[in-house]
């Protein structure tokens, strides 16, 4: 114990929680009196009064108004010690209604000290009042004073430590449905560093330190995330992430005072993700439960983008291999289905398509021919020029593909139904099986028809070979508005290059007659 040998008040040593500081420059202790003598006394009464360690500071208002307008500019008050008759007989009373009604605080402790106990009678004060303590100020002593004060410092330090783990609770449930909500590694892990940053749970900058999500494959390190700019990968930076990778078990977060660090196993692909954060100051307890739990969740959430992904990727090689199935049957290359694929990924995103749309589409246009699989072989293999009736069973491929796809509750089947249904119908109205005109035919299956016809002419067949790419981007063009989609051919012209690179990058592998 320490003591004040001025006043001789004893003062008792407090543990630090930094989780109930308000601001590291201590206690605010709001004195509200019209007399300017209490100010003094009570400033000189409690000397270099402290606690847990941290200083007093005090501020003054000398009538009810200056109180509010100091309450506002200092929401952080921590306690307030309020006399009654002020300005009017029961000002200090009003104030205290303003406080709790209409400021809406809570928190701070009020200590009424009233030098006329019959203007404010006890009973009637604390009955109609939420005040938290009441004094006559004839009996309060220099000892009263420090213990009035040091349990009401007590009460609103415990108030805000259950705020805080509120908050950070708030914070990490809010973080939690944000993260399941993301489809993509590429935003994923980004908006999970922000939380692990800001949301609720530290407030520390970064400052010269790393924080960042990192790849690791064999000795290969791939920086995927990172809080501000992305660092070199030197060997300093290296030797960082190694060492942070030895120090933690899989799904498991680790937290010291400094850093925290965990590292997430992709049980598919077996890469594994390392979260990285060092922060600038010491973290509290209850700031290190905080990121504990949020570092589990993470761990869920990735777990259940990890196996998203997995269905997609699985979705799509079953798309894939049975329109190559399809294509092969019908005496066209497999590589077709794939190239129709990117061409319409493209055409999607620069026709203003959101990125999920544009996957979905890219999953879905393989299966655009899948009818064909009803078409019999006699038609299908014929080498020559076939009749009316035989192309009109040739045009029933379309009808028979939705009808194989369009009773499935799958996004991509219900997807590559409609593009199975629409992708020979013209934007003029003259193609089949319904004559749909412009806007009629769904956005997929107007970009499928124009990808689909591009690879045919641009690439060899059994029955021809493929046409000079001029010859077909002047076709494309003659189309315009008759055939295909004004704006798509628009689009697929401004970036022909990129076609082209696509076509290069799946060569045709023609089977064997």
């Amino acid at each position: 114990m320490q003591k004040n040998t001025h006043n001789e008040i004893w003062f008792a040593d407090e543990s630090s929680t930094p989780d109930a500081l308000t601001e590291t420059t201590g206690w605010k202790i709001l004195i509200v009196d019209d007399d300017d003598f209490v100010h003094k006394v009570t400033e000189l009464t409690l000397g270099d009064y402290r606690f847990e360690n941290q200083p007093v500071s005090y501020l003054h208002a000398y009538s009810a108004a200056e109180a509010r307008t100091l309450l506002a500019a200092h929401p952080d008050i921590a306690v307030i010690l309020l006399d009654v008759v002020m300005e009017t007989e029961n000002a200090g009373l009003e104030f205290a209604r303003y406080v709790r009604t209409e400021a809406h605080n809570a928190f701070v402790r009020i200590i009424l000290r009233t030098g006329q106990p019959g203007q404010a009678p006890e009973r009637t004060v604390i009955t109609e009042y939420d005040i938290n303590d009441y004094r006559h100020k004839a009996e309060l002593s220099e000892q009263r004073l420090f213990t009035s004060l040091t349990a009401a410092l007590r009460s609103y330090r415990d108030l805000r430590t259950i705020e805080n783990s509120r908050s950070g609770l708030q914070g990490v449930v809010g973080a939690t449905g944000n993260l399941f909500g993301l489809t993509s590694m590429d935003t994923f892990l980004p908006a999970a560093l922000a939380h692990l940053l800001q949301t609720g749970v530290c407030c520390a900058e970064c400052g010269q330190d790393y924080a960042l999500v990192a790849l690791l494959e064999d000795q290969d390190i791939t920086l995927c995330a990172t809080h501000g700019p992305a660092p070199d990968i030197n060997d300093v930076l290296r030797s960082r992430i190694q060492a942070a990778r030895a120090s933690v078990l899989p799904h498991q977060p680790y937290i010291t005072d400094y850093e925290f660090v965990a590292c997430f196993t992709n049980q598919h692909t077996h890469q594994e993700y390392l979260f990285f954060v060092q922060f600038v100051r010491q973290l509290s307890d209850l700031e290190k439960n905080l990121l504990h739990i949020l570092g589990g969740n993470i761990g869920v959430a990735l777990h259940n983008l990890f196996l998203n992904e997995e269905i997609i990727a699985t979705q799509r090689e079953v798309v894939l291999t049975l329109g190559e199935v399809v294509e092969t049957r019908s005496k066209e290359t497999a590589q077709h289905v794939k190239r129709v694929a990117e061409y319409s990924y493209i055409l999607a995103l620069h026709s203003d398509l959101p990125e999920d749309q544009a996957q979905l589409l890219r999953m879905a246009s393989p299966m655009h021919d899948v009818g064909k699989i009803g078409i019999p072989d006699s038609i299908l293999f014929k080498p020559g020029k076939l009749t009316d009736d035989e192309f009109a069973i040739i045009k029933t491929h379309t009808v028979i593909g939705h009808g194989i796809l369009k009773n499935s509750s799958r996004r991509i089947l219900r997807a590559a139904a409609t593009i199975a249904l629409q992708h020979h119908e013209h934007w003029d109205g003259r193609g089949y099986p319904h004559g749909l005109r412009g806007e009629d035919a769904h956005i997929f299956a107007r970009i499928t028809a124009l990808a689909d016809v591009f690879d045919a002419l641009a690439s060899d067949r059994i029955y021809k070979k493929a046409w000079p790419l001029e010859e077909i981007f002047t076709y494309v063009q003659e189309k315009r508005g008759q055939q295909f989609d004004p704006r798509l051919v628009d689009i697929f012209l401004a970036h022909r290059e990129t076609m082209v690179t696509i076509r290069d990058m799946y060569p045709d592998e023609l089977p064997e007659t």
